[in-house]
């Protein structure tokens, strides 16, 4: 979909529309059962609220719109590697040039991907992007990703599809999911008890979790994962499937906080993360021409 097209085709829309935030294109999405904002750069998901309810997702106050810079909150697409390049496994890190300058996860975080479909009812809306083509000196893998958000009253849906080439690719990614919380010593997400899991803040040693995973220092962790997951919050209960085998559990808290960009010193007592991914050994392999689809769905319990 050309610039052009683009805004003609806004322009037909009813619950759609372009608005720029700082720098960024935003997709603003105001229907009568819900609103989101979905940021063009990095196809990255800021806000999702139902009407009359809390928003799903978190994006911090001091969030910078700026070219170039990935923002703080929201979903940021992690594609088509995540973490640092030096942690992914071999088959992954094969497809990375220059592997000391490449970005922690990935690329396409801090580029515009394009607008390609906008689909709206009485009921849900459905945006689809693309992201650009690779520049092979940065990456060779040769596949192309495309991202499909579907909001409605009762979910919100994100389905990451990776299409391979010509040859072999593999690759890690997240939907890296930011979510909110008035006091994260409240907090608690269960559906891990009894899973093993990575723990990166000790020598990403090998562990098990027992009961619901609660929050009281800084973590850091990637699950084998179970397909459902259930996030308690003083103010809500959400309910994350996914249909992959890794998640990666996230909070700073203190002394990180104070070294984070676009993240307030006291944040970490707001938010926490719940990333659904494709991660260490639950890396995919993808023969020519076969696709990927990593698809997450959030519901209110």
């Amino acid at each position: 979909m050309t610039s052009l097209h683009l805004t003609q085709t806004l322009q037909r829309t009813v619950f759609t529309k372009k608005v720029q935030y700082g720098e960024l294109n935003c997709i603003q999405v105001r229907h009568p059962f819900f609103s989101a904002d979905l940021l063009l750069q990095g196809a990255h998901l800021l806000s999702f609220k139902p009407n009359d309810k809390n928003d799903w997702l978190w994006l911090s106050e001091t969030a910078e719109f700026r070219k170039g810079v990935s923002v703080r909150g929201g979903i940021p697409v992690c594609w088509p590697w995540f973490g640092n390049v030096d942690k992914n496994p071999n088959n992954v890190q094969y497809f990375i040039q220059n592997p000391k300058s490449a970005p922690a996860h990935g690329f396409v975080r801090t580029v515009d991907w394009q607008l390609t479909k906008i689909n709206e009812s009485s009921d849900a809306v459905e945006l689809t992007l693309e992201a650009p083509k690779v520049d092979s000196q940065v990456w060779t893998g040769g596949a192309t990703a495309k991202i499909i958000f579907t909001f409605t009253l009762a979910e919100l849906t994100v389905n990451l599809i990776t299409l391979a080439g010509n040859h072999a690719v593999s690759f890690s990614q997240a939907l890296h999911t930011y979510f909110p919380t008035s006091d994260i010593n409240a907090t608690r997400v269960q559906g891990f008890h009894g899973f093993k899991y990575v723990d990166a803040l000790d020598d990403w040693s090998e562990k098990q979790q027992n009961g619901d995973i609660r929050f009281s220092e800084e973590t850091d962790r990637i699950y084998t994962a179970g397909p459902l997951q259930t996030l308690v919050t003083p103010e809500q209960t959400l309910e994350l499937s996914c249909n992959s085998n890794s998640a990666v559990v996230w909070n700073p808290w203190v002394e990180k906080s104070k070294r984070l960009s676009q993240f307030p010193h006291d944040a970490w007592q707001r938010m926490f993360c719940v990333e659904s991914a494709n991660a260490l050994h639950d890396y995919v392999t993808l023969q020519p021409n076969e696709s990927h689809s990593l698809t997450l769905s959030l519901r209110q319990r």
